[in-house]
């Protein structure tokens, strides 16, 4: 049947259909770097369980037990279970801090409740993975140590632009008796330029656990409008102290 026949010139530069084999989902792609930043920076990389107890997520953190992100309206709770705690020390001196019986310190001028902290929950930020690495690195006299964490979180939020109950969160923690709130500003700003913001704002805050706080802006090309997508501080006293 070709005999005969006229054909097309082969032109092996002629333009064809691209075809894209697999690839990493882009939000894994973000961690990916994400993490890549932070070991450029001399960080090692700290991991946790999802589900903890409200003595890692909150209290150890020094958020009061009356606080708002301990209703159910904000955080995802565990039916029917309970934490057991080993450190009985730690649980002293954590109450002591709450309750303003350590030095310099007022607290929280209430009586804390052990039945709050044994709580289970899904994480509701990574931060409950500093405060239990802190426990660590306080143990194996660490110092000086620089950790990062990236991983999921759980918030009981309305999905919009904006929020999501599940997300990933990304944070560092630095021990050293030089740390200053200038080097924590140095690492924020080195952090999100390496992931491609250009604009970044930072402005004071409150955290019940920092101080001095601050959150970071970034600004949205698109939108045209300024984003939160940060929050930092030194650790309180209240925090430090019981470890």
């Amino acid at each position: 049947n070709w005999k005969g026949k006229k054909f097309r010139r082969y032109d092996i530069k002629s333009p064809v259909p691209r075809i894209y084999g697999g690839k990493r989902h882009f939000v894994n792609q973000a961690t990916d770097y994400a993490k890549k930043i932070w070991l450029e920076m001399g960080f090692k990389e700290m991991t946790g369980n999802l589900i903890v107890s409200g003595f890692w997520n909150f209290d150890a953190l020094f958020t009061a037990q009356d606080h708002p992100v301990r209703e159910m309206q904000d955080t995802f709770f565990i039916k029917n279970k309970t934490a057991k705690f080993s450190d009985k020390e730690l649980v002293k001196e954590v109450k002591k801090a709450h309750e303003g019986k350590i030095k310099g310190s007022k607290g929280w001028q209430y009586e804390w409740k052990e039945e709050d902290a044994k709580k289970v929950l899904l994480r509701t930020h990574t931060t409950c993975l500093s405060i239990q690495n802190l426990k660590k690195i306080a143990e194996k006299k660490e110092f000086p140590a620089k950790y990062f964490a990236l991983g999921k979180c759980f918030r009981n939020e309305t999905v919009d632009a904006t929020h999501s109950f599940e997300f990933n969160q990304t944070e560092g923690i630095v021990v050293d008796e030089n740390a200053n709130f200038r080097q924590l500003l140095g690492y924020l700003i080195e952090f999100f330029k390496k992931m491609g913001y250009e604009k970044i704002r930072i402005r004071p805050s409150y955290f019940p656990y920092t101080e001095p706080s601050l959150e970071i802006d970034v600004f949205h090309p698109a939108k045209k409008e300024w984003l939160e997508l940060g929050g930092a501080g030194m650790f309180r006293p209240e925090v430090t102290i019981p470890f």
